[in-house]
């Protein structure tokens, strides 16, 4: 069982953590790591470290201090009483000067384990420099990463020339590593640890060391050949989350894969033309909607877990028929892919009889990578998609992408939450059948300002949908307040996520 802390991505579990976690489960001979050392840098939640434990390790889980005690806390739910070895948590800051804080001497482990700690920060030579440090002869480094962004391949690149390295798997962008220093080209056979003997057995396999290499760069030559045709095949069924493998990209992604990249970085600096970055504005006096009252006391079951699977640069997720590829951006949450955007997609793909989206007027609330935008607009809403201004050129590039030939053409615009909005979006000119929101309501100071800008937009006529899961205390409290502020059913619900619906009390 692990906590989420949203007020850092250190909080938050990311893939790499979990395809690590399986790679370690289901490979307990090699490596095995029963009574092994291990540190875990950049430990995050802490899954890593709890496997790790479980699995008989001696583990010492790092971080900045600001995200040990979600980290301390996760560790000890899941291990006390359940492992051989009691975990550690400390402090870590990555650098240059680690021998003076932890010497060599001191701090020498089995195994270094990481999982997406490489993405878009000012701290990847640090990060180099701190594996080196703890990397010494008789240390394994495991390294889980999901390839993002441009950084992600220099970093993989200076991290082959500082170790001696082997790739023990890899699906899509999602890859391991094994690494050794290179000092051990000069140790005698005889002092290898466990460790080296999964590297003696790959060349055994292969014959040499030299054919190993050889293999490995012409499998990744292949892999990197097949991202550039943007050809990869998506195997197993479609879930009803409506993620797949990118498996018919347009002929024209095909054709010029360079073309399209240069375009993305056009939209994101918004070098293009763009309409005004405001709400549009609508009169919708329409009546409430049709077959609203038979919603309100309809829960219908929510399946929306996600298969994520990913290509080069983005996520592709299959909603009404389509393909939608996601660009995310981890400078902000704000454009990151959460979960209740992925069930309220769900939701609103498969249920188009309770919310029939065929013309309506749609105002989304913190949109972030803009996907159930891009859902609403290709189920025919006119929709205006909102968040704030540094979140807003990601926006802008996924909605712009995604939905060429709807029927109506979606607006980005800039909405800070708050108490004053009828001066900017008088309640006369801008409204909506419906806004919708997901996972908008997690740890912030704004939980107030977000409530007042429902209830402004939220009039006579229009329909609120939010999903939400819950993660702390702060969550029941707004679903409390929300409830109290307006008319409201549950939609849909699986555990700790849930969908509600919403009307005005007026």
């Amino acid at each position: 069982m692990i906590e989420e802390g949203l007020d850092s991505f250190a909080g938050m579990i990311w893939p790499a953590a979990s395809a690590l976690c399986h790679y370690l489960d289901t490979h307990r001979k090699q490596p095995s790591l029963v009574d092994k050392t291990v540190l875990e840098i950049g430990a995050g939640t802490g899954l890593v470290s709890v496997v790790a434990s479980l699995l008989g390790a001696w583990v010492t889980a790092t971080d900045l201090p600001e995200y040990l005690n979600n980290l301390r806390v996760n560790l000890c739910r899941n291990t006390r009483n359940l492992c051989r070895h009691t975990p550690q948590v400390a402090a870590l800051s990555w650098g240059y000067n680690l021998e003076s804080t932890h010497p060599s001497s001191v701090y020498r482990y089995d195994y270094v384990l990481a999982a997406d700690v490489v993405y878009h920060h000012d701290f990847l030579d640090e990060l180099l420099a701190t594996m080196k440090h703890f990397c010494k002869p008789g240390t394994t480094i495991i390294w889980a990463n999901k390839i993002r962004f441009m950084t992600d391949l220099t970093f993989t690149e200076n991290f082959k020339k500082a170790f001696h390295t082997s790739l023990l798997a890899e699906d899509g962008e999602m890859k391991i590593f094994m690494a050794t220093c290179r000092e051990e080209e000069r140790e005698d056979d005889a002092g290898l640890g466990i460790q080296d003997l999964l590297r003696k057995e790959e060349e055994e396999k292969s014959g040499d060391s030299e054919d190993e290499r050889s293999e490995e760069r012409r499998v990744e030559q292949q892999h990197n050949k097949a991202e550039l045709d943007c050809e990869q095949k998506c195997e197993g069924k479609e879930n009803n989350s409506g993620i797949t493998r990118e498996s018919d990209m347009l002929e024209a992604e095909k054709r010029d894969k360079k073309e399209e990249m240069e375009k993305m970085v056009a939209l994101r600096n918004d070098d293009y033309e763009e309409d005004e970055d405001e709400p549009e504005d609508t009169d919708s006096g329409q009546e409430d909607i049709a077959g609203q009252e038979s919603m309100k006391h309809t829960t219908v079951p929510l399946d929306w877990t996600p298969t994520h699977i990913s290509s080069f640069g983005r996520d592709i997720y299959h909603y009404v028929g389509q393909e939608i590829a996601i660009s995310e951006s981890i400078d902000s949450y704000g454009a990151v892919m959460w979960p209740a955007a992925l069930a309220l997609c769900s939701f609103l793909d498969n249920n188009r009889h309770l919310v029939d989206l065929q013309g309506r007027t749609v105002l989304e609330l913190g949109a972030g990578t803009g996907l159930v935008t891009i859902v609403a607009s290709l189920l025919g809403a006119s929709v205006t998609a909102t968040d704030l201004p540094d979140v807003l050129s990601n926006l802008r590039a996924n909605v712009m992408r995604n939905t060429k030939g709807c029927r109506y053409t979606p607006q980005v615009a800039t909405l800070s939450w708050g108490y004053d909005l009828e001066s900017t979006h008088p309640s006369s000119v801008y409204r909506y059948d419906y806004v919708l929101a997901a996972d908008v309501v997690y740890h912030h100071d704004f939980l107030d300002e977000l409530l007042a800008t429902m209830k402004h937009f939220c009039k006579p006529g229009t329909t609120i949908i939010w999903a939400n899961r819950v993660r702390f205390v702060t969550d029941l409290t707004f679903t409390d307040n929300f409830k109290k502020a307006f008319h409201t059913s549950l939609l849909a619900e699986d555990e700790e996520m849930k969908i509600f619906m919403a009307t005005c009390r007026k």
